[in-house]
């Protein structure tokens, strides 16, 4: 199974099961995943797009994107403004920290797969 794994502050919050489609990500009440309690997100700070692999039957491409937020969106503190999503990745979004977790695609952590950059 694929997710997303909220933390924040190390601490466990809430997993997102991977299905494909967009999810948003912010302040505002019509987000898909809402962080109310953290004025340094924006209203409308990313997006994540989860769409069947182009490569690999089974697997899914997830995409997240920065939506021109005020603070911006980080991987390893380096801010991004779209990015292919790889198992163990963590992202942080203010003081929220989301980790892709594709046990699927574990097994490829000692298997190198050449695949486009979507990082900007």
């Amino acid at each position: 199974m694929s997710k997303i794994v909220h933390t924040r502050n190390g601490q466990p919050y809430k997993e997102y099961e991977l299905k494909p489609g967009t999810l948003s990500v912010g302040r505002r009440p019509d987000c898909d995943i809402q962080l109310l309690d953290d004025i340094t997100v924006s209203g409308e700070h990313a997006k994540i797009f989860i769409a069947a692999s182009t490569y690999m039957d089974g697997l899914f491409d997830v995409i997240i994107e920065d939506q021109r937020s005020t603070n911006g969106t980080t991987l390893k503190g380096n801010p991004i403004k779209r990015h292919r999503w790889k198992h163990g990745d963590l992202i942080k979004i203010g003081l929220h920290e989301f980790t892709l977790i594709d046990e699927e695609t574990r097994a490829f952590e000692e298997t190198n797969i050449v695949l486009p950059e979507d990082d900007e």
